[in-house]
């Protein structure tokens, strides 16, 4: 009897012992679940606040951009040479609604570092429609093959800009011209954004199932040109699958830890476009 007693205290501490493990796992368990989800929350919260900052930036360089002031002029670029062997194929970059030259300046200069020639294309961000856009890179595009010799350019545009190259591209005015296209955040499914402007041309358009976003869905890429449509995890501007455009021979990328303006300093979206812009 009294070894049975005993038998059956061990037994009782021996389960209360792993009762108080348990408890002490799960409490260590939960903290570390907390901690972890602490830190997610917190690296979150620090991303939006730069990009906050970054949109605090760019609206106020407006008043700058509608007077025409907010970026220096446009480098000339270098003549086209005379000899016969193949030119390196330009990059024009196409800037968002507010943005300017400078929005360019991470990804501009690491592909002037391998060895690119590269340039911007600027406008206001009123008084002009997608369409008006359209027409002045077709023109921009025509000169830079005229100046630089080469037969093909690689286009870029980040926001309204991925916008405006597609409306140049579905005219047929570029056809053969186009080597590469890189659209960073662009709302080809609309912004809900837009729906809180309602002044200006450009905003409407890019309001979701607008006549022009119903008419770049259903235009399709030209034969030749290969198209990449970055979007962002943490993009409030153009959320989700919006920046992709309907088109099947898209190649869609997604990038983690980094929202709307943020595209534009990634080490990642940089190094994606620079391997994928052949000389």
């Amino acid at each position: 009897m009294l070894q049975a007693q005993i038998t059956r205290g061990r037994q009782s501490a021996q389960v209360c012992s792993a009762q108080r493990r348990g408890d002490a796992e799960t409490r260590v368990s939960a903290i570390g679940g907390a901690r972890t989800a602490v830190r997610t929350i917190s690296g979150v919260a620090l991303m939006q606040a730069r990009e906050l900052a970054l949109m605090v930036a760019v609206a106020a360089m407006l008043p700058l951009q509608l007077v025409g002031g907010s970026d220096p002029g446009r480098a000339p670029l270098p003549p086209a040479q005379t000899d016969a062997a193949p030119k390196a194929r330009p990059v024009l970059l196409v800037h968002g609604f507010g943005g300017g030259k400078s929005s360019w300046a991470v990804i501009a200069e690491n592909l002037s570092a391998r060895g690119l020639t590269v340039d911007a294309v600027t406008y206001p961000p009123f008084g002009a429609s997608v369409e008006q856009l359209a027409d002045r890179l077709v023109l921009e595009v025509k000169r830079t093959l005229s100046q630089t010799g080469a037969e093909k350019v690689h286009l870029v545009g980040h926001s309204l800009g991925g916008v405006v190259i597609a409306q140049a591209i579905a005219g047929g005015r570029l056809a053969g011209l186009i080597d590469t296209v890189v659209t960073l955040g662009s709302p080809f499914g609309g912004s809900p954004w837009a729906k809180l402007l309602p002044f200006g041309a450009i905003v409407p358009a890019l309001r979701e199932n607008s006549p022009l976003l119903r008419r770049l869905a259903s235009a399709p890429i030209p034969d030749g040109v290969r198209w990449l449509a970055f979007s962002a995890a943490l993009d409030v501007i153009v959320p989700g699958p919006r920046s992709i455009p309907a088109h099947a021979e898209v190649e869609a990328i997604t990038i983690r830890g980094v929202g709307h303006l943020g595209m534009l300093f990634s080490r990642q979206v940089v190094g994606r476009i620079v391997a994928a812009l052949p000389a």
